[in-house]
């Protein structure tokens, strides 16, 4: 039936739009469920590149870059059929906008390649896509990233590439106390994995007893980030900003301002250090130094990727009911003109502006909300005067980076200086256009503020759309990353308890057919799932990755398990697996 009715969009005279205002496909939602027919065997990806070069080359490039002069002379340039993007499109989708093509930019190639041909191409973009990030890749080290699905490959300095012994080492550097002078905190003591790497104090407290003018951030997918603190704009990298913490003394965070040889003796002191160095830095005879210490720190923070929310689920095409209705009520708001969130708090990481490999240039952005506005010279409170700080430009006051919304339901309170404090409180900010104190010595009319942004002003909002968009927010929260095991404290296990994972939404019964452990996957025969799949019986058997491929050891052909289920990306992944006797 879908191809049916895909067939008929194709011959109608007036083609759908490819893409709405965000960026996202508009392919019918019965060509998102389509999978591709043809196998790729070396006949087939010949005639997809054959294809390809006499119908889409000319426009798109042999790379798929889109940097030829017939590009160039078009009033939008094509899409880049190499970039990151193109992995969160469904074959459907690909194979929609092939057959059908896009108004005044793209023809409809469905009658002269027919069906056939037109999934024979979906194969040859792919493999563009695939290309580029191998390419990608080979920049970063040799690391095995875990991206969420439609994640770019973030930004790597090429004095520090990613290598597995380097995360290791800098997972344990940020959770030691002996990076304090005291030795009572540590990176970690601020940046708890259970509050998505943020504090649960509104401002950040040293170890010294000093308490700080703001709060830490949350540094889950922090390796996007183009500047890091609340308003610096001259610290650019994980490296510089690990050496802020240690050896800052405007606040005191970790208080070793001039230790820095009692800092490499302890470590040295330290037997599994005595290993961990020298193989992160194999090629230095003296792996030992401040520099080394901010490089593994910097590695490990790159790894602290969330984008595994329900929200995600839901908008990749994993589960359509992995959000309530009120979620989807609440997107629609928080993408709206009326509401206006996404313009400081967009993208696929919800914030201002992000960098990632291949971008063309960085921004940087800072806003003022209106959260304060004092009479006199300074409108916002000593020291958080925001950018005015570096760059001495009173239109600067009181601007702030706007940070990531990706589990934001986990890191209250909230604003730079943790002055708003729940959730609710937030939303009531920005419905007002500025926050108003009636009395006292921060008194004044945050919604006058003169260097308030543009985008934040008042607007009608009934108790049901708060409900919405409190909604929609919550389904930013994304479990996986705060209880990855992978980025928790070497030094002290978790309790149990908090350990425990979520309960699966989806469960599945099945008997194991063959297990493949160099890949981490197994197949199964195995029972329906109500609302998620089909049965899949003898003699055809389904193939499944194991998020945990240790448990991978106790399974063989003829066990039978119940496991958690889910869909990420184009895969289906096992969770918490059990073998029923």
């Amino acid at each position: 039936m879908a191809v049916f009715l895909l067939l008929l969009w194709l011959w109608t005279e007036t083609p759908l739009p490819a893409h709405d205002a965000h960026g996202r496909s508009n392919a019918p939602a019965e060509a998102r469920r389509l999978r591709n027919p043809t196998v790729a065997s070396p006949a087939v990806l010949e005639a997809a590149a054959q294809h390809y070069r006499e119908l889409c080359a000319n426009c798109h490039g042999e790379d798929g870059k889109a940097r030829t002069k017939a590009a160039g002379a078009m009033p939008v340039r094509p899409t880049d059929l190499s970039n990151y993007l193109m992995e969160s499109m469904k074959d459907g989708e690909i194979y929609w906008v092939i057959a059908n093509g896009i108004e005044k930019r793209m023809p409809a190639f469905g009658k002269k390649l027919g069906e056939a041909g037109a999934w024979q191409l979906v194969h040859h973009v792919r493999m563009l896509r695939l290309q580029a990030r191998e390419e990608e890749k080979a920049q970063l080290g040799p690391y095995e990233w875990q991206l969420p699905p439609g994640f770019p490959f973030p930004v790597v300095p090429p004095d520090n590439l990613m290598t597995q012994e380097k995360v290791v080492l800098g997972r344990r550097l940020f959770y030691d106390k002996r990076l304090s002078l005291n030795q009572t905190q540590s990176c970690g003591a601020c940046h708890e994995q259970a509050r998505a790497f943020a504090d649960k104090r509104g401002r950040g407290l040293g170890s010294t007893g000093e308490l700080h003018p703001r709060g830490p951030m949350s540094l889950a997918n922090v390796a996007y980030a183009p500047v890091l603190t609340w308003a610096n704009p001259n610290v650019r990298t994980l490296e510089q900003q690990a050496l802020v913490p240690m050896f800052g003394d405007a606040p005191i965070e970790l208080g070793m301002t001039g230790k820095e040889d009692l800092l490499i003796r302890r470590l040295k002191a330290d037997t599994t250090y005595g290993k961990l160095f020298p193989a992160a830095f194999p090629t230095e005879a003296e792996p030992f130094t401040v520099a080394n210490v901010t490089k593994a720190i910097a590695s490990f923070e790159r790894i602290i990727l969330s984008g595994d929310s329900p929200y995600d689920e839901y908008r990749r095409g994993d589960d359509p009911n992995a959000i309530s209705a009120a979620a989807k009520r609440g997107e629609a708001l928080f993408f709206s003109e009326r509401l206006e969130c996404f313009h400081c708090h967009g993208g696929f990481n919800f914030t201002g502006t992000v960098n990632y490999l291949g971008k063309g240039f960085t921004e940087i952005e800072f806003h003022n909300t209106g959260l304060y506005n004092l009479p006199g010279k300074s409108s916002y409170p000593q020291p958080n005067v925001g950018l005015y700080e570096f760059t001495r430009m009173e239109e600067d006051t009181g601007k702030f980076k706007a940070p990531t919304l990706r589990n934001i339901a986990l890191t209250a309170p909230y604003m730079h200086d943790g002055s708003v404090a729940t959730l609710e409180d937030a939303i009531e900010h920005y419905r007002v256009g500025g926050r108003t104190i009636k009395a006292g010595p921060l008194a004044g009319i945050g919604f006058d503020n003169p260097n308030k942004s543009e985008f934040v002003k008042s607007f009608e909002l009934t108790a049901v759309e708060k409900a919405d968009l409190l909604a929609f927010l919550r389904s930013l929260t994304d479990r996986k990353v705060i209880h990855d095991p992978r980025l928790s404290d070497p030094f002290r296990p978790a309790p149990a308890s908090s350990q425990a994972p979520p309960k699966p939404k989806y469960v599945l019964t099945g008997l194991v057919v063959k297990v493949y452990p160099e890949d981490g996957a197994v197949s199964l025969y195995h029972d329906e799932v109500p609302g998620f799949m089909k049965a899949m019986q003898a003699p055809y058997a389904m193939e499944f990755l194991v998020e945990n491929k240790s448990a991978l050891t106790a399974l063989k052909p003829g066990t039978k398990i119940t496991a958690g289920v889910r869909k990420r990306g184009s895969d289906y992944i096992l969770e918490q697996i059990r073998r029923i006797p």
